[in-house]
């Protein structure tokens, strides 16, 4: 499908054949000769397998089973919780990633963590009682949880003849107890005990391992021009606990309880935060906007689609989280709290935005991504879902696919977007090339976006200029040296 794109500038490095005719001595030789590898380099560099991670959507690395990519995953919905007294589902899907198909048969063991303590489910029904294994026949486990302030979690169901995992013949199983009940990070569990039949346990289990939560919205007030402004801030990770806004700097700045000690930083895909600001504060209607965590700069997609609102995401990679802890731990930066910075950025700094829309069947998808990647440097896409009408479609499932210019598939990862179609994903490039950006499997149907994009070298466009003109340079002033010395000889 065709994708419009806006704001993209390919660069084309181009060797002229009118080049001055030199004779082939050494010096002018070994000059060419670095050039030539210099660049052939830079441009045949073999290319990156990136690695991303998607908020909304958990799919953990695939694990082998039988020559199979088996495959977990993991969403939850509401993805935005607004009232806790509401269920949240938690939907688990188990699948080979070669051929997309479900495994039937399965039968899942569940069980949860938070802050590092077992929060174990019981199942009544099963006859493995306590030991919160659940069955669905094709594949698709669907979860009711129901947060209380009780001791222990309970699920309710028939127990399956053969291995004893509960279900509920199609519904969702109904889990009650202290699941999400609180704010913050959840680690899920999922170990698959069987697969094709209920009478054979596979052994070893397969284990998955994801943190999965609700986002929570919390509101700061905003003095501006003599008038309060609400700004919303999504937050999966805890309550904030503190904020505040300087009205000379322009800067929003907030906290909330995070250990940068602790083992969770090399354990989490990224860490994504959101930020809704009026539109009528328009020093942050900008596609660029400086950002900080614990004082570290991060990069941010920011989302003007909306009308109302610049979404600003903090979306910061593994690699960026494990660098800011590394910082944070050193240098003694707050390491008990997550400390937000958000401030317009100079005219002079700030980084253009590539945008592209593309059309499925049924949909609008449109990304966005920084105009220059560069290799090594972690990227934000940002990814909008809406329906041919132009209304956001929430929660939707889509997974993000990148692909070599051989045609070879480099990664793909699961999100879901949230209530304003919006999504995001961090991917980190570790060299340059041409690779295609696909949007698959848009709201779990077969259809499908995809557009074109260019890693540059891990130098700016105007510095691989100067190094060329530089270079030619060297050329001419060799090639004239030489043919002056040779000049002298003849007499």
């Amino acid at each position: 499908m065709l994708a419009k794109i806006t704001n993209i500038y390919p660069v084309t490095i181009l060797i002229s054949e009118k080049l001055p005719q030199v004779e082939c001595t050494r010096i002018p030789c070994l000059v060419l000769i670095i050039v030539v590898v210099f660049f052939a380099a830079m441009i045949l560099f073999t290319h990156a397998f990136p690695s991303a991670f998607a908020h909304g959507g958990h799919q953990p690395p695939a694990a082998d089973f039988e020559g199979k990519k088996a495959s977990l995953f993991v969403k939850l919905d509401p993805p935005v919780v607004t009232d806790i007294s509401q269920p949240i589902f938690i939907t688990a899907r188990f699948f080979d990633e070669n051929t997309n198909q479900n495994f039937e048969e399965v039968t899942y063991r569940i069980f949860f963590q938070k802050n590092g303590i077992e929060i174990p489910v019981v199942t009544e029904g099963g006859q493995f009682g306590g030991q919160g294994f659940f069955y669905d026949p094709e594949g698709d486990l669907q979860i009711q949880v129901v947060p209380r302030d009780t001791e222990t979690v309970v699920a309710r169901g028939e127990s399956e003849p053969q291995f004893g995992g509960i279900w509920n013949r199609g519904g969702p199983i109904v889990v009650e107890g202290p699941i999400f009940a609180e704010p913050g990070l959840y680690n899920l569990f999922v170990e698959v005990h069987t697969v094709g039949t209920t009478r054979t346990q596979i052994d070893p289990a397969l284990k998955y391992d994801v943190w999965v939560t609700p986002g929570r919205e919390e509101a700061i007030n905003i003095s501006e021009g003599g008038q309060t402004q609400q700004v919303k801030i999504r937050n999966y990770y805890g309550a904030i606990d503190s904020s505040n806004y300087d009205p000379e700097t322009k800067t929003i700045q907030f906290s909330m309880p995070f250990d940068w000690t602790s083992d969770m930083i090399s354990r989490i895909g990224m860490l994504h935060t959101e930020v809704f600001i009026p539109k009528a504060i328009s020093d942050f209607n900008k596609q660029s906007l400086n950002a900080t965590v614990n004082g570290v700069s991060v990069p941010v997609a920011v989302d003007t689609y909306t009308p109302d609102s610049t979404i600003v995401h903090y979306t910061i990679s593994k690699t960026n989280l494990e660098n800011i802890a590394s910082k944070v731990t050193s240098e003694n930066r707050t390491p008990d709290k997550a400390v937000f910075v958000l401030s317009p950025s100079d005219p002079d700094s700030e980084v253009n935005v590539a945008q592209v829309s593309a059309e499925s069947e049924n949909y609008k998808v449109g990304l966005t991504w920084p105009e220059q990647i560069l290799p090594q440097q972690p990227v934000t896409f940002g990814i909008r879902i809406t329906d041919k009408s132009d209304t956001p479609v929430s929660t939707a499932a889509y997974e993000l696919v990148l692909v070599d210019k051989d045609g070879n598939e480099v990664t793909r990862s699961g999100g879901v977007t949230s209530p304003e179609g919006i999504s995001s994903q961090d991917v980190t490039f570790a060299s340059p090339g041409p690779f295609n950006v696909r949007v698959e499997k848009i709201k779990d149907t077969n259809e499908m976006v995809q557009s074109g994009l260019t890693v540059v070298p891990e130098f700016p466009v105007g510095i691989a200029s100067i190094m060329t003109t530089v270079a030619i340079a060297t050329i001419i002033i060799a090639a004239k040296r030489m043919s002056f010395l040779q000049m002298g000889k003849m007499y």
